[in-house]
This record gives structure tokens, C-alpha cells and sequence, in this order.
């Protein structure tokens, strides 16, 4: 019997065993074969921790919101008209989503006993563009003059319907002197609770361009307004911070 042969019969059980593990060669020997590629086991790679943001103490408002447009001579707003208006006393109009907080606004000065006359709040542009037209005749021709009292049509935050003047009674003519009421102090102390600002300080005219009008107060929500105002800032520098 051949040696192979012999092998196959008296060792079959381990040829059989071992013969997927091993290979004939020609002169009649066994050889391992050659074993298959290992399957590479797969590497899993942790996600990465998030990076936290600094907290740079500013409130964490969304700039590009409603209640947060600015409007004035470098950001026009042409002849928008406000999607949802709402009616006040007096024939008066406001934003629809902010009507409750000036309604509140105004209800808490006359529980402290002060008079409230809501003179002016939503404008449109045409009667913007009256107004303006009238304050260049009184200021002799002069628009720039006249842009810091009456803004030009298109720039005025009263088309955006955000924005109320608020006052102790009417005035035919409104001055610096309305800081003295008491309706105003009680204001400008309190009007960050409702969400609203003095939009134009005393020492922000460089700034805003417009002159210093302690009657005017502008709705921006509770989180920006007490910001605003605990850091005596006007809008344009508040919104500068987020850029």
C-alpha cells in the first residue's frame, strides 16, 4: 500500500478531522493550508463631547425675532404694515403679540394712583410721512434737524407697532421736562418687568440718532428689556453684543 494510501486508511479519522485545514502536495504530503483573512472587527469611535459655550452673561434671546427689530435711518422697513394689530383705548393700535404686556404696563402705573394718557402708538407710513413733512417746515427746511425730532417715514419704530408714548396727559409738544412726572420715573423704574425699554436715553443720541424722549418706550420682551436697562444700553448696542 501506498504511504498516502496507507494513511487514508488507518489514520482516516484524522485526515477527515484535519483535512480542511491542510492540503495534498505533489509528492503525496500534507501541507496546512492557508487560513483565511481574518474579518477585521469593526472600531467604534466615541462621539465627540459638544464644546460648551462660553457664558458671556448675556440673555439668551433670539436676535432675529419679532420683538427685537430694529428699525432706524440704517435698517428701513419701507411701508411694512405689522401682520396683526390689535386695538387699544382710544382708537389706538399695538402688535398683537405684545397688546397684553402694554395693557399690563399701563394698568400697573394707574394702581399707583398715576395718570396715563396714551398719545401716540402705531403709526402708518402715510401719516409718518405727514409728521415728518411737518417737522421740515418747522425746522426751516432742514430734514436732518427735523430726522432727529420726527424720524423719516420708513425708519420710525411707531410703523412697527412696538412702540407706545406714554404720558402723564397730552402735550401739544413733547420735551426733555416730562423726566420730572411722576408717571415717568414710575416708568423708566419699572418697565423692564413688562418687557419694555426706553428706546431713546439721554446719553445715546450719538448712537441712535434720535433725541432724548422720556416718553417713549419700546416693547422687546421681559429677558433683553431687563438687560437694556440694568445696563444702560439702547437697542443698537444690545444688539451689537450678539454679532
Amino acid at each position: 500500500m501506498k504511504p498516502v494510501e496507507k494513511m487514508f486508511s488507518e489514520k482516516g479519522s484524522w485526515f477527515k478531522g484535519n483535512l480542511h485545514s491542510h492540503t495534498v502536495n505533489s509528492d503525496g504530503r500534507l501541507t496546512p493550508a492557508q487560513s483565511a483573512a481574518a474579518t477585521p472587527t469593526p472600531v467604534v469611535t466615541a462621539a465627540p463631547t459638544p464644546t460648551p459655550e462660553p457664558d458671556n452673561g448675556l440673555p439668551k434671546v433670539n436676535t432675529g425675532s419679532w420683538e427685537l427689530t430694529l428699525v432706524n435711518a440704517q435698517n428701513p422697513i419701507g411701508e411694512a404694515v405689522p401682520e396683526d394689530l390689535a386695538e387699544l383705548e382710544g382708537g389706538r393700535y399695538f402688535d398683537g403679540r405684545a397688546v397684553d404686556a402694554l395693557k399690563k404696563f399701563i394698568a400697573a402705573a394707574r394702581a399707583e394712583g398715576l395718570s396715563v394718557c396714551l398719545s401716540s402708538t402705531y403709526r402708518s407710513y402715510s401719516e409718518q410721512s405727514y409728521l415728518f413733512t411737518r417737522k421740515v417746515g418747522q425746522c426751516g427746511g432742514d430734514e436732518a434737524a427735523a430726522a432727529r425730532i420726527v424720524t423719516r417715514p420708513g425708519t420710525s419704530e411707531h410703523q412697527l407697532g412696538l412702540c407706545a408714548d406714554i404720558t402723564d396727559k397730552f402735550y401739544e409738544v413733547k420735551t426733555r421736562d416730562l423726566e420730572k412726572t411722576a408717571l415717568f420715573q414710575w416708568m423708566y423704574a419699572h418697565c423692564q418687568e413688562y418687557g419694555f425699554i426706553l428706546r431713546y436715553p439721554a446719553d445715546k443720541e450719538s448712537v441712535t440718532g434720535v433725541m432724548y424722549e422720556p416718553w417713549h418706550f419700546r416693547y422687546v420682551g421681559k429677558e433683553a428689556a431687563a438687560y437694556i436697562m440694568e445696563n444702560n444700553l439702547c437697542l443698537e448696542e444690545f444688539l451689537d453684543l450678539y454679532k
